[in-house]
């Protein structure tokens, strides 16, 4: 009896792997991305600029990006150690003479770093060594994110000064030799798959570290190839690669076409920005709102603090109020959000930025239908606020009524009804001229903003 039983047991057991075994296949086999054009016209797109002169199958790709309008960057390694500007801080200039650079003349000189000064070389190229951030929990993190409504995740894997957050087989610069020696890109690519948001990375193609990087540029570039070829196999599906490179015009200096070649053969539907010598998939204004541009895909990569990297407590982090124009004149504008948190050297997050991300994700929860899934106009943003639409329903977001025109432009189209998603009512006067004139209480008009919902007779 007892040997019928263990041969029962090895049965079920074996039955289970292989159940195992062909559920893993099924999912590896969902998981690869069928190719909706070919690397030529994928890389034909990438030179062209305008949302209208790129292929339908190109169009077809950015349109979960598109919807999404709301991202989350992250902007972090070992400089949080000494509260500078990741990589701007390390002083080039310490060794008594200006590095060369191959790739495009010195880098510059007196570059603000946020604390005043800089940091030695060799400071700076050791501080890993201290690096043990036993707060971080991706998991934590990711949840974080998706709670404020946030729809992808880009962390940085790799800055200009070469150090690899991810456990690398090309350099011994990197994660798994600090003191903390876990995966920080691999947690954080396994939780945003799991709760699934879209996944990134940040990489760029510069390196202060690598010695051919300054004395041998293809011998460097077959590194980088390395490189992104790991985190784009290791850490997949990667839907967005965010390069940091664009001041350099020439593709022949990263060789761009075989970049991009290696990460269509990954994932041919992989999104791509503009800082790798052409025009790619998107813009990248930083610091900045990237105005009305219904032509081009574009995300403004904004900041808490001003400063891309952990500081200190003494930078204040910006207002709720402030946070949602962002939101609204980004989508207004027709383009996206990638708002950048701040780990500290701990692992932990500011306790005002957790702050303004549940802020931020409890407005979306009731109102994000006007921002989600929308596009920018048919009004342009102003000093009021921002409108967006879909379908026949047009949303103004309004931010000061002080400045609200006595004649708003023409919302696309004859109202039907309008009404006021934040609470109260409204009454809309549409002239001949498709011109129209808003009257609301004072006392319906909500903070930090007011939402309306015109019905338009017409889909737009």
């Amino acid at each position: 009896m007892r040997q019928i039983l263990k041969t029962a047991l090895i049965a079920i057991i074996g039955a289970g792997l292989v159940i195992s075994m062909v559920c893993a296949a099924e999912t590896a086999t969902k998981r690869k991305v069928r190719p909706t054009m070919t690397f030529e016209q994928f890389w034909a797109d990438a030179q062209k600029s305008a949302k209208t002169e790129k292929s339908p199958e190109s169009i077809q790709k950015m349109q979960w990006w598109r919807d999404a309008r709301l991202g989350m960057f992250i902007h972090w390694n070992m400089s949080s150690i000494i509260g500078g500007e990741i990589s701007w801080c390390q002083d080039f200039y310490s060794i008594g003479k200006q590095r060369p650079n191959t790739a495009g003349g010195a880098e510059p000189q007196g570059y603000w770093d946020g604390i005043g000064t800089k940091i030695p070389v060799a400071v700076y190229e050791n501080l890993y060594k201290s690096f043990y951030p036993a707060e971080f929990d991706a998991d934590k993190w990711v949840k974080m994110a998706k709670d404020a409504g946030i729809k992808y995740i880009i962390p940085v894997c790799k800055h200009h000064d070469g150090f690899a957050m991810w456990d690398t087989k090309t350099t011994e610069y990197n994660i798994m030799h600090t003191p903390f020696k876990r995966d920080i890109i691999g947690e954080l690519a396994k939780a945003t798959h799991k709760a699934g948001l879209k996944f990134g990375i940040y990489y760029s193609q510069r390196d202060w570290h690598h010695p051919d990087y300054q004395n041998n540029l293809p011998k460097y570039n077959e590194y980088m190839y390395r490189q992104v070829k790991e985190l784009l196999t290791k850490y997949g599906p990667v839907d967005i690669i965010f390069w940091d490179a664009g001041n350099y015009p020439d593709p022949k200096t990263w060789e761009s076409e075989k970049l991009f070649k290696m990460a269509y053969e990954i994932n041919p539907n992989i999104i791509i920005n503009d800082r790798c010598s052409c025009a790619a998939d998107y813009s990248t204004p930083e610091q900045e709102i990237g105005g009305f541009r219904a032509e081009r895909n574009w995300e403004s990569n904004m900041t808490f603090t001003g400063f891309f990297s952990w500081h200190s407590f003494d930078k204040p982090v910006i207002s709720f109020k402030e946070l949602m124009k962002r939101v609204i004149y980004c989508a207004g504008g027709d383009g996206n959000l990638l708002m950048n948190i701040d780990p500290l050297p701990t692992g932990g997050i500011h306790p005002d930025e957790v702050t303004r991300m549940t802020e931020m994700g409890d407005w979306m929860r009731k109102y994000g239908d006007s921002i989600y899934a929308t596009s920018g106009g048919p009004i342009h943003p102003g000093a009021w606020g921002a409108c967006t639409h879909k379908g026949n329903k047009v949303y103004l977001h309004v931010i000061d009524w002080t400045q609200i025109p006595e004649n708003m432009p023409s919302p696309g189209g004859r109202i039907a009804s309008g009404s006021v998603l934040t609470g109260g009512s409204i009454k809309t006067i549409q002239a001949q001229d498709s011109t129209f004139t808003i009257e609301m209480a004072k006392e319906d008009r909500a903070e930090p903003v007011t939402v309306i919902e015109l019905i338009l007779e017409k889909n737009m």
